[in-house]
Formats: structure tokens, C-alpha cells, sequence
């Protein structure tokens, strides 16, 4: 059973594989119930909740699946990422990682 606090660490090698150094230091996480309410490191994960990931004033929303593990998580958030940042408007058709 994962926490909030070992998605956001398991989320740090696909951010690291896919955003550049300087966007590293402009993204932030956070984890957020479907209607956009805060939770804690120590929640416990379940289907009704969000990860947001920020690099510098752009949002990319993705939704946590309990019966992952880390090693799946992370995978299915790479190719997220890669995604997310093709459309953005910092990394606008590159596709990285």
C-alpha cells in the first residue's frame, strides 16, 4: 500500500528523465482529492486522487491508481510527462526521454 510521500518520491526519476535541469527548478507536485482539497504526505492512496505537477506556470493533472507500484507509476508517468511537455508551451514539440 503506497502513501502520498512514495509517490512523490517515486515520481522524481521520471520528472528527472524528462524535464531539463532549469525546468526541475521551476516544478513543484502536489497531491490533491478529485474536488482539489490538500492531503498529506501520509494519505494513503485511492483512486479519487491527483497528482499536479507544475513546471513553471503550467499544469499537468494526473490521476493515481492504487494497485500500482512505484516501478509502474513511474513508467505510466514518464509517458505523461513526455506528452505533457510536447504540448507545453516550454518544450513545445520536443519529444524528450
Amino acid at each position: 500500500m503506497m502513501i502520498v510521500e512514495d509517490i512523490l518520491l517515486a515520481a522524481r526519476p521520471a520528472l528527472e528523465a524528462i524535464l531539463t535541469p532549469n525546468e526541475l527548478e521551476h516544478t513543484r507536485m502536489d497531491v490533491v482529492t478529485a474536488k482539489g482539497e490538500p492531503v498529506t504526505s501520509s494519505t494513503i492512496i485511492s483512486a479519487d486522487l491527483l497528482l499536479r505537477v507544475f513546471v513553471y506556470d503550467e499544469q499537468m493533472g494526473f490521476w493515481l491508481y492504487p494497485p500500482e507500484g512505484a516501478d509502474g507509476f513511474t513508467a505510466r508517468l514518464r509517458s505523461e510527462l513526455q506528452d505533457f511537455v510536447a504540448e507545453s508551451s516550454f518544450g513545445w514539440g520536443e519529444l524528450r526521454g
